[in-house]
């Protein structure tokens, strides 16, 4: 079963990365703040041309069986300039989705963030980037609450091909 979600993924990602002409696809690590205080982990970051300025971030963390996350963002940069020679600055709007599972509870959320971030190509198919996104949304614990504030961050890398 293992091989086969492995060649699904795979696959998926090959067949994103032939449909659009350009595609990066990549890796961070990302942490942050929340009220529950354990919001890091693992990422796979996609930036596709698809909707031009868009990026999708699909997020995994976990410790053991204590603790895990899941979630989705999706951001479009309304803003992106050029600072100097290869590092660019961008602000953008977004939303995000995620679930938290612990030992003894359990959290859906959802809702809207404002990433901001710098990126840097030193070479034409390689991207690094450091992210900071403030979050407000609604969360489901085990009744709904709102606000839901907390700030999402990533440091990572993307390969463009």
């Amino acid at each position: 079963m293992k091989k086969k979600n492995i060649i699904f993924f795979l696959f998926t990602l090959f067949t994103i990365s032939t449909t659009y002409s350009y595609t990066g696809l990549g890796a961070a690590y990302t942490f942050g703040l929340d009220s529950e205080g354990n919001n890091k982990g693992a990422a796979l970051s996609i930036n596709t041309p698809a909707i031009p300025g868009t990026v999708q971030n699909v997020r995994l963390a976990f410790n053991g069986s204590e603790y895990f996350n899941f979630s989705i963002s999706d951001d479009w940069w309304v803003i992106q300039e050029n600072i100097s020679g290869d590092l660019d600055f961008y602000v953008g709007l977004g939303f995000y989705t995620g679930i938290v599972i612990t030992e003894d509870d359990s959290d859906f959320s959802l809702g809207g963030r404002v990433p901001i971030g710098l990126t840097m190509k030193p070479i034409d198919f390689l991207e690094f980037f450091l992210e900071v996104a403030p979050a407000m949304g609604v969360g489901f614990k085990p009744t709904i609450y709102f606000p839901s504030w907390n700030v999402q961050a990533a440091l990572g890398m993307r390969l463009w091909f």
